[in-house]
């Protein structure tokens, strides 16, 4: 006969997975350290509250960032610093990345 667990009830010793979540690359921590340095984020601090705000993980520190949290917040820091780059003039018009039909004509 097959159990089946509720939801919220514990699972059995043999059942919990025992695989913990991988650390980040060295070369993912690098390229971090240097898109906060491109953002002028120097502090830990600055840096844990952005990490928080762009991938909604709050670390403790530095190693509580596993690849895959790691990878998010590469893609999003990477916007971040492209958005940073770019002049606004305020005008979201004026300030659109990519053409519009009318553009194209």
């Amino acid at each position: 006969m097959m159990s089946t667990l509720s939801l919220f009830d514990e699972p059995a010793d043999d059942q919990v997975p025992t695989m913990r979540e991988l650390p980040m690359y060295d070369s993912q921590r690098r390229e971090i350290r240097e898109l906060f340095a491109a953002l002028g984020l120097t502090t830990a601090p600055e840096q844990f509250a952005v990490v928080e705000e762009l991938i909604s993980v709050r670390l403790r520190a530095v190693t509580d960032l596993n690849r895959e949290d790691a990878r998010r917040l590469l893609s999003r820091l990477q916007s971040r610093v492209q958005t940073s780059r770019r002049a606004s003039t305020g005008d979201s018009w004026a300030d659109r990345d990519e053409d519009t039909w009318i553009d194209k004509l």
